[in-house]
């Protein structure tokens, strides 16, 4: 339902990268990490229709391709 990644330098979550966007299972987004700080490492934060949440810390973008939730 909602997706959100936040350099590990920062307090916030940020936006909902997803915006109105919902992936459903099986479907995947490709998202660019990029924000013009060079950070590397990254928290995420996912919301699931149930409200479970998940939230996955120092991840560095850096080094992979993909990451997935399951």
């Amino acid at each position: 339902m909602r997706f959100y990644g936040s350099n590990k330098g920062t307090e916030s979550w940020e936006e909902d990268i997803l915006g109105r966007d919902v992936l459903r299972p099986g479907q995947s987004v490709r998202i660019g990490f990029g924000d013009g700080t060079d950070y590397c490492k990254f928290n995420f934060r996912a919301v699931f229709d149930d409200d479970d949440v998940l939230v996955a810390k120092d991840i560095n973008v850096c080094k992979i391709g993909t990451y997935t939730y399951s």
